[in-house]
């Protein structure tokens, strides 16, 4: 087997719900996440990004079961999707990530009163703490999980690896790790991660798999799609271009 198709393999698909450390409360996932407006919950399982008036970035995973029709919230707003566009090698067999797990989905309508964030396009993800956003179940590692209440839910983490197609983060046990040290858990797929630029939010990742570990524990390393290394596929989609190969 191919290296890269091997470690595809020991990846699991893994949604972006919420996972926090154990000594902090659900609060404060929810206080973080109050900023995030332009994360959505795509209907019924995923999460998503508008990166621009008509057009959301998730994982293709998410996308490949979405169809037109769909819909997605932003907190009491509701928008439809048109369309789905996969990234060239975002197909896969059910239950493993695709080589590229990235999508883009074109809404009907802009979203009124959702400020779309920008892609990050930048290299210098590797030792930045991030901002995990999305919905589904939610709790900590020394508890049963809570069953998605649909609301959006915040944590940070630390890039540990940064590799061509993918970011790595790790869920590391108190005192280690961040102040609101969090991972991906069983939910919803697609959500962002954030990193923070001169004060601004953007799109460094995407939420795909999970890998070392059960989805939600301690030790568990969370993956993300790293969206700076296909900036050009996403830019010609969204411009209306043929897309590089």
């Amino acid at each position: 087997m191919p290296l890269l198709a091997a470690f595809i393999t020991m990846m699991s698909l893994v949604a972006d719900a919420v996972v926090i450390r154990h000594d902090r409360s659900d609060a404060d996932s929810l206080k973080l996440a109050e900023r995030f407006g332009a994360v959505g919950r795509v209907i019924p399982d995923g999460a998503c990004t508008l990166i621009a008036p008509t057009w959301a970035v998730t994982a293709a995973h998410v996308a490949a079961s979405t169809a037109p029709g769909a819909t997605i919230t932003f907190g009491d707003r509701t928008a439809t999707i048109t369309r789905a566009v996969l990234h060239p090698d975002g197909a896969a067999r059910k239950g493993v990530p695709p080589e590229v797990d990235l999508a883009l989905l074109e809404l009907v309508v802009p979203v009124p009163g959702v400020t779309p964030l920008p892609l990050h396009r930048g290299r210098d993800e590797l030792g930045a703490t991030l901002v995990i956003v999305g919905y589904g179940d939610f709790g900590t590692p020394s508890g049963l999980l809570t069953r998605t209440d649909g609301r959006r839910r915040a944590a940070t983490n630390v890039v540990v690896d940064a590799g061509p197609r993918r970011l790595f983060m790790k869920f590391d046990a108190p005192p280690d790790g961040t102040d609101i040290e969090g991972v991906g858990g069983p939910g919803d797929s697609g959500g962002p991660a954030l990193i923070e630029v001169a004060g601004v939010w953007q799109v460094a990742g995407v939420s795909s798999a999970s890998m070392d570990g059960k989805p939600g524990q301690y030790g568990v390393t969370d993956v993300y799609t790293r969206v700076g290394s296909y900036l050009g596929w996403i830019d010609a989609v969204l411009a209306g271009r043929q897309p590089p190969p």
